[in-house]
């Protein structure tokens, strides 16, 4: 890398002068541990919602079945909507619980990015909030409309069974 590309000079941009954080060392690294722990948290976080996704699809998946083997009557489908209900309604509330978590560990790590370097504030602005929150919330709606669309295939399906049976 040549100087004129090191001072930022190349393409028009202004020079960028890095401030170091004004933090002592142990107040500094208080601070990146946390960020650190809250990022971590906001992976194991998405990573709870995709799962809860998956497996609450396969429970329907499997609530189907069971009404195949057991020749479905009408009491019986009726438990097994009511759960599919409950079980829709119980993981849409999970997955926005979800959300708001990583919401809260989001907003911990833009005050710890206050603290730090203007470095590292300029690299993480990057991508923009409402860019991150757009798509955030877009796969909020994605898992959201797989378990209603699931809970309906999983209805439909035992109504159908019950019909044919």
């Amino acid at each position: 890398m040549d100087k004129k590309e090191e001072s930022g000079d190349g393409d028009g941009e202004q020079p960028f002068n890095n401030e170091p954080s004004s933090l002592d060392e142990n107040t500094h690294a208080e601070m990146c541990m946390l960020y650190s722990e809250s990022a971590r948290t906001i992976r194991f976080a998405k990573r709870l919602q995709w799962w809860t996704v998956g497996s609450t699809l396969l429970t329907f998946g499997g609530l189907v079945v069971i009404a195949k083997l057991v020749s479905v009557d009408k009491d019986y489908a009726s438990q097994m909507v009511a759960v599919i209900i409950l079980l829709t309604v119980a993981v849409i509330f999970t997955l926005v619980i979800h959300q708001f978590w990583q919401y809260t560990e989001l907003t911990k790590i833009e005050e710890i990015d206050k603290n730090l370097s203007t470095l590292f504030a300029k690299v993480r602005k990057i991508k923009s909030s409402s860019e991150a929150n757009i798509s955030r919330y877009i796969l909020l709606i994605f898992m959201i409309m797989s378990v209603i669309i699931g809970a309906a295939v999983a209805y439909l399906a035992i109504k159908r069974l019950l019909m044919h049976g």
